[in-house]
């Protein structure tokens, strides 16, 4: 669906649209229009006024889109006659939008030539019986009105121009004339009014409404037309622009593609925006990419074909320390991409893992020389982002998954970004993904935000996303939510996808979900409001992290001829379609922000001793870490860290060699099982019962068989802090050096997940608290106290500090209004002044332990401290 995008850039200025009078209310639905049942109609207009040219003479070519007829007109007298009936009503519906929408309102375009700026026309449409359905004059800064066709309600068929159609939007709004509007100038808000046709009314109203909601700024094609109402509406000139992808989509393998080609794309599209009176700076946001992907094997065979790709291909793993005979080969000239059926032994296992690192790491590449040439073009520091679907943040899926042409082959898989990757090769200015999940999930984004937070700080980007309107609104404040959690985290930039409206864009737009809009101006209120201490502000460094798995995606479904069971792409179900170690990433993430405890991510490249110095915890899930890292860990646990793993985690190197140094050091070893693909956790069977003091819970998924015997005792040095019901030991302690390592021989985070007790808001609640407090126990060891403390669980506190104070986000992932939270902060200065973004009332005094805070909580809000 979210591949129709690239047709949203075509329509950029505006495509003509039919609409009707009468009009449904905002969101009401319709059957499927169909052409035996579309009424006759006949359409005519006329021109009234063009610019300052006179009539006298003048000749008038008029056109309605995918009708067999031509129409003239002479001076401003009326054009011919256009019937519509039968087979123009079949070519219509099989054009674009209708084909995509399949329903109510149908789409036309009317134009006329010549036409100037303004153009004044005026149409007239009747039925089969004569009866006129639709009068109105119109003035265009182009040639071309839009009309929309669709049933009246009493059993006929009405018809209006677009912008007619659009008021049923705006009532839903209900922006109220005059009413100040909220101001950002810093934080990046985008959304987009999409134009069906030239009519000044239809976009003077379409932007004015934006507007009114708050938005910083408004995506517009380069039109200088469209840039004067802009700024007419708007106040100002700040637009965005999206392409589906930089030439070569993501490689530059093609020998087409060179550093002039790539510098004359983006030089072609920053004067496209000079000429139409737009500077630079007014450029604020860029999506360069949309959802990249490849496919395996048809990627092997590009860089085969194409010289210059086989050899960066053979170059890139010399710079990995390689040589041929490392890879099974005598010479260079023997080496190839190898896909997963080939990587049996240990040279070909080294062949095939860095083949597809090559892809994700030859694609950052070519991103980031695109990045360049859009700064040179621009400005410097444009931000500019590319839109990842990994959600789990794959970067390769084994398997025919999604489009793969090559269903049936054992090397088929799909390759992506590696997030941390593409950021040090600063593949983007701006890290970015999108939700697509109803506001049931809004907490999801805590989690995306971790991820993209952590990639960014180390390369000194930053983040934002897209926050999806048409998946929201099924609880009152998630959208709120949604937004309030990216920039809380330290985002700076969301765009809307997409308000539209739907006629224009089907499948991708929240117009039918008008009323929305009153919460996006409530969240850009708050934001405002917050703006100085938001834009400043950085998150503290958390120091606790989890690692985020890399060499383990290579090795899922070896054992398979050809794999299944994993889905990454646009998977927004992190417990679906994945592997055990990934979906404990997201369960024990889950579980440590529930309570409230800040945590980073980082990547295997970071496990090094300047890589690990700033963290205290690291919670590791993978079962494949490089050997080096593995080492690293060792030594870092034993100068003081703190190493959580889980079952089946750093058991193997990044060939998928056996490795266990930790294991051995610690004598925290499992007997070695497989790796589960985890179709569902949901409907995981029990796995045993876990003692939690007097309590008893199920845990879920494999459960580890500590080495060196199957007895129920743990091993010699080790201390047992959970048995299982059977008195096997589940997590387990042993000191090493100045650190420890505490090892859960089961899938805790998985097992948190399960013990949800119902929904409350349409929020998952009632989770184990026993469990949480061990999951998060390694933390509280280390002595390691959060900035922020909330007396409930289930809320996120989010903490940026800046010159200016500090903005604590509170985000209510309860399901219910909180009548008095409690926050104790521990901040690097003494507050001068805190009020909340809301104005909600706020009590505050001064213990030992720090600033001690009560205010009242509905769903979201911001707490702002001054220094």
């Amino acid at each position: 669906m979210r591949r129709r995008r690239a047709i949203l850039l075509v329509l950029g200025g505006g495509l003509l649209v039919l609409g009707l009078v009468p009009m449904p209310a905002a969101g009401q639905r319709a059957a499927r229009p169909d052409a035996k049942q579309l009424p006759v109609l006949q359409v005519r207009g006329r021109v009234l006024r063009l610019a300052d040219q006179p009539l006298q003479k003048k000749k008038f070519q008029w056109v309605l889109s995918h009708a067999s007829q031509r129409g003239q007109s002479v001076e401003d007298q009326w054009s011919d006659w256009f019937a519509l009936q039968g087979k123009d009503w079949e070519a219509i519906l099989k054009a674009y939008p209708n084909n995509y929408l399949r329903n109510y309102p149908v789409v036309l375009a009317l134009s006329v030539q010549p036409a100037a700026k303004p153009t004044e026309i005026e149409v007239e449409v009747k039925d089969g019986k004569g009866q006129v359905r639709l009068s109105q004059k119109a003035r265009l800064f182009g040639s071309r009105l839009g009309l929309l066709v669709f049933p009246d309600g009493s059993g006929n068929y009405a018809v209006a121009t677009q912008a007619q159609y659009n008021q049923r939007y705006w009532q839903a709004f209900g922006a109220k004339k005059g009413e100040e509007m909220p101001r950002l100038s810093r934080l990046i808000i985008v959304d987009r009014y999409i134009g069906g046709d030239d009519d000044y009314q239809a976009w003077e109203e379409g932007i004015g409404q934006l507007a009114q909601a708050g938005f910083s700024a408004i995506m517009v094609p380069p039109s200088e037309s469209i840039r004067e109402i802009l700024e007419r509406q708007q106040g100002n000139r700040r637009t965005s622009w999206a392409v589906y992808n930089p030439p070569g989509y993501a490689f530059a393998f093609d020998p087409k593609i060179t550093p002039a080609s790539i510098a004359q794309w983006a030089n072609d599209l920053a004067a496209s925006y000079r000429k139409a009176g737009f500077a630079p700076e007014d450029m604020v946001l860029l999506a360069m990419s949309d959802e990249p992907g490849w496919y395996y094997p048809r990627m092997f065979q590009v860089v085969r074909e194409q010289p210059a790709a086989l050899a960066s291909f053979r170059q890139y793993l010399r710079q990995q320390g390689l040589q041929p005979q490392d890879v099974g080969a005598r010479s260079w000239e023997e080496v190839f991409p190898l896909g997963r059926s080939g990587a049996k032994e240990l040279p070909a296992r080294r062949l095939h893992y860095w083949t597809v690192r090559f892809y994700a790491w030859a694609s950052a590449k070519h991103f980031g020389d695109c990045v360049q040439a859009l700064e040179k073009a621009f400005y410097p520091g444009l931000p500019v982002f590319t839109n990842w679907n990994f959600f789990a943040g794959r970067f390769y899926v084994p398997g025919p998954v999604a489009n793969n042409p090559d269903k049936q082959h054992p090397d088929a898989a799909m390759g992506g970004h590696d997030w941390f990757e593409f950021a040090r090769l600063r593949g983007g200015t701006v890290l970015w993904t999108e939700d697509w999940f109803s506001d049931a999930q809004a907490y999801q984004w805590s989690f995306y935000c971790a991820k993209l937070s952590s990639a960014a700080r180390g390369a000194g980007l930053a983040f934002g996303g897209y926050v999806i309107p048409r998946t929201a609104g099924d609880r009152q404040g998630g959208i709120l939510q949604k937004v309030l959690c990216i920039f809380g985290h330290g985002g700076q930039a969301v765009k809307y996808f997409v308000f539209g409206p739907e006629y224009n864009f089907p499948g991708n737009c929240y117009s039918e979900k008008a009323h929305l809009l009153r919460e996006l101006r409530q969240a850009h209120a708050l934001l405002a409001r917050a703006e100085p201490f938001l834009h400043a502000g950085r998150k503290p460094a958390p120091q606790a992290a989890i690692l985020m798995p890399r060499s383990a995606q290579v090795w899922d479904c070896r054992e398979m001829e050809i794999a299944r069971g994993i889905s990454d792409a646009t998977n927004t179900q992190l417990n679906r379609a994945t592997v055990d170690y990934l979906a404990e990433v997201f369960d024990l993430y889950l579980a440590l922000q529930h309570a409230n405890i800040p945590v980073a991510f980082v990547e295997e490249d970071e496990l090094t001793a300047a890589g690990l110095k700033p963290y205290r915890v690291l919670y590791v899930t993978a079962p494949n870490v490089p050997r080096e890292g593995q080492a690293a860990l060792l030594e870092w646990v034993r100068s003081g860290g703190t190493l959580v793993t889980i079952s089946n985690a750093l058991t193997a190197d990044r060939y998928d060699e056996p490795c266990q140094l930790v294991a051995e050091a610690t004598g925290l070893r499992e007997e070695p099982r497989q790796r589960l693909l985890v179709a569902n956790a949901a409907t995981l069977p029990q796995a045993g019962t876990l003692l939690l003091g007097e309590a008893k819970l199920p845990v879920y998924g494999p459960r580890g068989a500590m080495s060196p015997s199957a007895a129920s005792t743990a091993p010699p040095a080790a201390k047992v802090h959970l048995r299982f019901s059977d008195d096997k030991p589940a997590l387990l302690e042993a000191a090493l050096g100045q650190g420890r390592h505490f090892h859960f021989a089961f899938l805790p985070g998985i097992s948190y997940w399960r013990s949800a007790q119902g929904t409350q808001d349409r929020l998952p609640v009632g989770f184990s608290e026993p469990l949480r407090q061990w999951i998060a126990y390694p933390i509280r060891q280390a002595g390691l106290t959060p900035p922020v403390r909330a007396n409930r669980p289930l809320v996120e506190t989010p903490l940026l500090l800046s010159d200016k104070g500090a903005a604590v986000t509170l985000l209510n992932w309860t399901g219910a209004p909180i009548a008095e939270l409690e926050l104790t902060l521990a901040l690097p200065f003494r507050p001068q002044r805190l009020w909340t973004a809301s104005g909600a009332p706020v009590q505050q005094h001064h213990t030992p332990a720090g600033l001690v805070v009560r205010l009242p909580l509905a769903q979201a809000d911001i707490l702002l401290l001054e220094r």
